[in-house]
């Protein structure tokens, strides 16, 4: 006969603890990137609203337009500069974790163990500044480490690829767009 089923709560206490101090920042290259693009919108605002003003009999119409879009620039500047300096990374023996969100805090952690593919992607930005994205793929949900220095992606990349149990890291992963 078997043993009768059990299901007995675990006491969080002595579950394993996220520090918060112990994640690691991403590159702040990649926050100079995002406001360096958020200030040519701005600027292309600023012209697109002044060649329409000079164009109609009513001026005032895009120039408001032109200063609303603006301020919804400045707001996203201010909580991408908020989400950005929040954002971190955090590789422990066994898992990796991703912390981000402003309004909204998140800590993903992805166990080594249901790691499958790991890659590292650079656009035509990320390449200009010598920045990086880690991307984890695993069968459930993936984690995406963006602004890493390309030199701390690929030192991260053969780590994760040694934890998951894989014997080389493949160069064939890197994908540049």
């Amino acid at each position: 006969m078997s043993a009768p089923f059990s299901n007995e709560p675990i006491p969080v206490d002595h579950l394993p603890r996220l520090q918060e101090d112990a994640f690691e920042p991403v590159d702040r290259r990649y926050l100079r990137a995002w406001l360096v693009i958020l200030a040519i919108g701005a600027v292309v605002v600023v012209a697109a609203g002044g060649i329409v003003a000079a164009l109609v009999d009513e001026p005032l119409i895009p120039i408001g337009i032109a200063g609303v879009v603006l301020v919804g620039l400045a707001v996203t500047a201010s909580l991408w500069t908020a989400e950005v300096r929040r954002l971190g990374y955090l590789i422990r023996e066994h898992d990796l974790s991703l912390r981000s969100g402003v309004i909204r805090h998140s800590v993903e952690t992805l166990p080594f163990a249901r790691v499958q593919h790991v890659t590292i992607t650079r656009g035509p930005i990320e390449r200009f500044l010598g920045l990086s994205t880690l991307q984890v793929s695993t069968a459930g949900p993936d984690i995406s480490v963006p602004g890493l220095a390309e030199t701390e992606a690929t030192r991260l990349r053969a780590l994760v690829t040694e934890r998951a149990g894989q014997l080389e890291a493949d160069p064939s992963t890197l994908v540049e767009p």
